[in-house]
């Protein structure tokens, strides 16, 4: 590769297209690479496509950058190719960037995305110009779906001759993409004016018609492995057959196109591997393990083999008492591939309550929203800890980026800040993976079910002891941290919230039921109680580092970077 040469590749339509096309690249300004002006290639190249005149004019240059140009478009900007080379430089991982992009919706109909960018104009049929800047974006906005009529390169990937003009571009994103390479444009809100002109086309971002729709069923049929990433549905299973072959159903009935389900049996007999047996033969995309050497002791080394094993960049723990709805994978993993920048940690959604029967239970839940929405982390979470209140859902409701769940170079859930908790493993995740910055979508529609039963360990006064000791536990994380409780005052509204909550709904239920061996805990309870109550808030921070420490936290794991990391 010539690391300081450019390749303007020219795909005209003839000869005299070329020539003009060649005038046209004389107004650009020659970029400096390494400190040196760049070498300047200019290479006219035709094939019986777009896509074939591409693949020509790479092969006949050892430029290490590419600028691809058709007859459907006129530079508007002398510095296209400086701009160019720029997002080249601040993105290293780039490996295309064009004008004018999007993300790429399921269905592989870029013209209907949510979110487009770049800065682009259109010329009509009529004569008339349009404009289109897109939306302001991230800076040089990574996209999965790009315009074709001008693009540069930096990486020889062969053009895909068998997709139609109007997605010769995107799939060639889709094939960068598959090569760990991004693609990027230009946002709006860095350019005072536009970079190109897009001429008429049948194959422009305005195209509607049959034959656009052809080429996007083509793209679709030949890329769905892109365009539907492999989800992993985690079935974590316990004795209780019915409810287990139940949930396996709901997983089998999903209309999303590429999952495959793991099933891990904790069980302490074989009636679930029975009552599974006719649908684990009918269905080669489900794989079942009977892990018989400890069964039940351990449902948090289950579900952390069920991560290490699992395949897909996207999974779903469906515990084995829950339901999903046979959209909710499709669904969610739309909101996913509208996620250009990979911010988006987990989408969740109102759920249903079901009894032992499968009937709708009444709940009224206030945190149930009907309408979708977008969080930050901080909003989200700093409301989960200040009221108590689990607004995500259970793990069922969620579908999670796998690579998220990273701890010490394993996958796991229920950790936060190093906080390793049994009990609430789902605030704690929820809490751990939003505190980096990434947000997480609730969609109004209803798409799984929880159900309610008298064998779940909810209900035991033992669980509800640890819960309330742990909503105090994530609350004094949070603050300590100073990363969703960044005040004292904010601390001590969510300490009275947590005390009010203790008295009104969390003690009768632990009365007079709790085991004995209970009693540590009881005490912390009891003294975290008159703490909060006297407004001492440093002994109920150091109340709450005693009660982690005592379930098996390491201090300065939990601690450490805090002024609380020498607080016992």
């Amino acid at each position: 590769m010539e690391e300081d040469t450019i390749a303007v590749i020219l795909c005209p339509r003839d000869k005299a297209d070329s020539k003009r096309m060649a005038e046209m690249i004389r107004t650009v300004t020659i970029p400096v690479i390494h400190g040196r002006r760049a070498k300047v290639e200019v290479i006219c190249a035709f094939g019986q496509s777009v896509a074939d005149a591409c693949n020509a004019g790479m092969q006949r240059s050892k430029a290490r950058y590419k600028c691809y140009i058709t007859s459907e478009v006129t530079v508007l900007a002398a510095e296209l190719l400086m701009m160019f080379l720029k997002i080249f430089e601040n993105h290293p991982r780039t490996g295309m960037v064009g004008c004018y992009g999007s993300s790429l919706p399921m269905d592989g109909d870029y013209r209907r995305a949510r979110h487009r960018y770049g800065c682009l104009c259109w010329r009509a049929a009529d004569g008339s110009v349009f404009d289109d800047r897109g939306d302001p974006g991230l800076g040089m906005q990574r996209v999965h779906a790009i315009d074709g009529a001008i693009v540069m390169t930096c990486v020889d990937v062969p053009w895909d001759t068998r997709v139609d003009e109007a997605y010769r571009a995107t799939a060639h994103a889709v094939r960068l993409r598959a090569a760990h390479y991004e693609t990027r444009v230009p946002c709006a809100g860095d350019q005072e004016r536009y970079l190109a002109l897009r001429h008429p086309s049948p194959y422009a971002w305005t195209a509607d018609d049959a034959a656009f729709e052809r080429a996007r069923q083509s793209f679709v049929a030949r890329y769905a492995n892109e365009l539907y990433p492999l989800v992993s549905i985690l079935i974590p299973a316990y004795n209780q057959p019915r409810f287990c072959r139940e949930a396996l159903e709901s997983a089998l009935a999903q209309d999303y196109p590429n999952i495959e389900i793991l099933i891990g049996d904790d069980s302490t007999d074989d009636r679930v591997k029975t009552a599974l047996a006719p649908l684990l033969a009918a269905h080669p995309n489900v794989r079942y393990q009977y892990r018989g050497d400890l069964p039940g002791e351990d449902a948090g080394a289950n579900i952390r083999d069920l991560l290490g094993a699992c395949h897909g960049d996207y999974v779903n723990l469906l515990y084995h008492d829950d339901l999903l709805y046979p959209q909710k994978i499709m669904r969610m993993m739309a909101e996913f591939l509208e996620d250009d920048e990979e911010q988006l940690a987990f989408v969740t959604s109102r759920r249903d309550y079901i009894d032992a029967e499968g009937n709708p239970i009444l709940d009224i839940n206030r945190y149930q929203r009907a309408e979708d929405r977008t969080f930050s982390g901080f909003e989200l979470c700093s409301q989960m800890v200040l009221e108590q209140a689990n607004i995500v859902g259970e793990m069922t409701t969620v579908l999670l980026r796998r690579s998220l769940l990273q701890q010490g170079g394993a996958y796991d859930i229920g950790i936060f800040f190093g906080y390793k908790e049994h009990s609430m493993g789902d605030i704690s995740t929820w809490l751990e993976l939003l505190r980096d910055g990434h947000t997480c979508v609730f969609l109004g529609e209803r798409l799984s079910a929880f159900r309610k039963h008298a064998a779940q360990n909810s209900y035991n006064a033992a669980t509800v002891l640890a819960c309330t000791l742990d909503w105090l536990n994530f609350l004094v994380l949070a603050y300590v941290h100073r990363i969703y409780v960044r005040t004292e005052e904010a601390f001590a509204i969510g300490c009275e919230s947590w005390r009010r909550q203790t008295e009104r709904d969390w003690q009768p239920r632990m009365m007079g039921k709790l085991p004995a061996s209970t009693l540590p805990y009881q005490a912390l309870l009891e003294k975290a109680f008159q703490a909060v109550a006297a407004k001492d808030y440093d002994e109920v921070i150091a109340l709450a580092i005693r009660c982690m420490v005592a379930k098996g936290a390491d201090p300065q794991r939990i601690l450490g970077g805090t002024p609380y990391a020498n607080v016992r």
